[in-house]
């Protein structure tokens, strides 16, 4: 059992007697009453995201039989992710719908935490920014790019967000994936 205070983001816990992931964790401290935590959990085994608040002093059971470690994305197969362990060149396929974002944030280059239980992948966890490149995009009209106007841009993993009028095809951009925005150009 661990206290409210000591979850983190991506700790398994058990909650109505099932595994979740914590998504997000908030804090609060009124000036008046208790302090207590705003979660949101994803059940690892539906993917259904809920909301909960806990108070500070609630007790939370968490998985000790799990372990974490940074896996490489390798390719998709049909309906299946395959990550590989950089060390043992282990492979590891995982459900294409258990990716939060889907294919919207897998390729080669980026590093990705994946928590593991029995040698079995039973969360990945994305990065909160991952570089990618824009492959397609239109140009920006002459005089456009004054105001802080956006455009329609597609990734190379085929995500489709905003970017700023002066990113142009083939440039590298920093996204948020958690909100699915433009963060900056790498």
């Amino acid at each position: 059992m661990a206290a409210t205070s000591d979850i983190e983001r991506g700790m398994i816990v058990k909650y109505n007697n099932e595994p979740h992931v914590i998504v997000e964790k908030e804090f609060y401290s009124p000036g008046k009453g208790g302090a207590f935590n705003r979660v949101k959990l994803r059940n690892i085994r539906s993917g259904k995201i809920l909301s909960d608040t806990w108070s500070s002093s609630l007790k939370v059971e968490v998985y000790d039989d799990v372990f974490t470690k940074t896996v490489n994305f390798s390719y998709i197969d049909g309906n299946s992710v395959v990550f590989t362990d950089p060390e043992t060149f282990e492979q590891y396929s995982v459900s294409l719908e258990m990716i939060e974002g889907g294919r919207d944030w897998l390729h080669e280059e980026a590093k990705y935490l994946a928590t593991f239980q029995n040698d079995n992948i039973i969360y990945v966890q994305i990065p909160n920014k991952i570089t990618l490149t824009v492959s397609e995009t239109p140009d920006a009209v002459k005089g456009d790019t004054v105001s802080n106007n956006y455009k329609d841009a597609i990734l190379e993993t085929g995500a489709k967000i905003r970017v700023p009028m002066f990113i142009k095809t083939g440039d590298k951009v920093i996204i948020n994936t958690e909100n699915r925005e433009y963060f900056s150009k790498a």
